[in-house]
């Protein structure tokens, strides 16, 4: 009965691996870009053709750029040098690698949710996950979206796993991932800080593994470290902190933020920009200006920012009521998200009370992800990264109500 069990198991997850890679693969045929980006294909064109990560030249002279993480213009350039693929080409592999990797994360959450609940209930939940629109239609998307959530499940995948089979593999693999993570979205570093911190002082970490972890990390993101270094001087991963703070917090911020400058409420700020010195040092000194508004702006209207940014955590855990983005409220997208949000609510509480290690990691993942992004502004597919917790929470609270009727009747 137990081995019947078990291979009824593996023909469900085998199917909704087939079925998970088979719909994607239809979905991006009707609904995709059609070109990479202005700023992706500069950054790439200047690495196949010169060599270098530039987006600016000034006086024929290619400047090092620091604007953008550099992770997925790397992913497509090596992408394009081993397939010498261009045009359509370059973007019909680009997406089908990423249906791949898609389709793979729904394997990676599965496995996450055999450390809460049944393999029926995993299952059920990583129908969910594969299934909801918005995960079907990035992989469609020219955008590195698609390889922050593999690692941020992997990264959660291997954090449980350094805390319950701390072996060398184990650390390894998630010192790997980390670094990846952090070169593909830079405020990645204060989540995986706070995670690491977190279980360093509850003592379910060695202080021997967190040091082998901090230097395996630094490792993997030193190459890049070093780069900045050498051209800048300074040690960072990317300078659009300055940019990412105003763009979220300007006189015609929303939750998606503005970033239009040609408006008459920043004509100081243009004029700033617009007489910028043109050196290497322009990104690095027109994220300091950014940065300089930014920080003008929430410290002589706290109030109204603090209003704002309540309103991005609320659209960031639930959703957008004022979102400008087209077919935001197709209700194929906004039910399944506001269903979720609102059952993955009450499930924190009911989460927590298990009082296990595990629970409050990923408590903790969810608070960093809200806290932190909701500083800056908030992009539909931003919900992407927290909502394999909140199907897990959500379940939490779904099996809840469940006991507690049946306890009634």
């Amino acid at each position: 009965m137990i081995k019947k069990n078990i291979n009824i198991n593996f023909y469900l997850l085998l199917g909704l691996i087939i079925l998970s890679f088979l719909l994607r693969f239809v979905v991006v045929y009707f609904v995709r870009d059609i070109a990479i980006g202005n700023e992706w294909n500069i950054l790439i064109d200047n690495l196949v053709k010169f060599k270098s990560y530039s987006l600016y030249t000034f006086d024929n002279k290619l400047i090092p750029s620091v604007y953008m993480p550099p992770m997925y213009p790397f992913f497509i350039y090596l992408i394009k040098i081993i397939t010498s693929f261009e045009g359509d080409n370059l973007i019909h592999l680009i997406i089908f690698i990423q249906i791949i990797l898609s389709t793979y994360s729904v394997y990676v959450f599965y496995q996450l949710n055999q450390n809460f609940f049944s393999e029926k209930l995993s299952l059920i939940n990583s129908f969910i996950f594969s299934f909801v629109p918005l995960n079907l239609y990035a992989c469609g998307q020219i955008s590195s979206i698609n390889l922050q959530i593999i690692f941020s499940l992997l990264f959660l995948k291997f954090f449980l796993l350094i805390i319950k089979e701390p072996i060398t593999k184990n650390i390894i693999i998630f010192s790997m991932v980390s670094g990846l993570s952090i070169l593909t979205r830079g405020e990645f570093i204060l989540i995986f800080a706070g995670m690491i911190f977190f279980i360093l002082l509850n003592k379910k970490i060695k202080f021997i593994n967190f040091v082998k972890i901090t230097l395996i990390v630094l490792l993997v993101i030193s190459p890049y470290l070093v780069r900045n270094y050498i051209h800048f001087n300074q040690i960072f991963i990317v300078k659009s902190l300055g940019f990412n703070l105003w763009k979220g917090n300007n006189q015609l911020s929303t939750v998606d933020g503005f970033e239009n400058i040609e408006k008459n409420e920043f004509t100081s700020l243009k004029y700033k920009l617009d007489n910028l010195e043109k050196n290497k040092y322009y990104e690095v000194s027109k994220d300091k200006i950014f940065l300089k508004e930014a920080i003008y702006n929430i410290n002589n209207n706290l109030l109204r920012y603090f209003k704002l940014f309540l309103k991005k955590y609320l659209s960031y855990y639930f959703i957008d009521i004022n979102s400008k983005y087209p077919n935001y409220y197709n209700f194929f997208h906004i039910f399944p998200i506001i269903l979720i949000s609102l059952l993955s609510f009450p499930g924190l509480f009911v989460f927590y009370r298990k009082k296990k290690i595990e629970n409050k990691c990923f408590g903790l993942y969810l608070f960093l992800n809200l806290m932190i992004f909701s500083i800056f502004f908030i992009l539909p597919r931003y919900k992407l990264a927290i909502l394999p917790v909140q199907i897990i929470l959500a379940s939490y609270f779904f099996i809840y109500i469940i006991k507690k009727l049946n306890k009634v009747t």
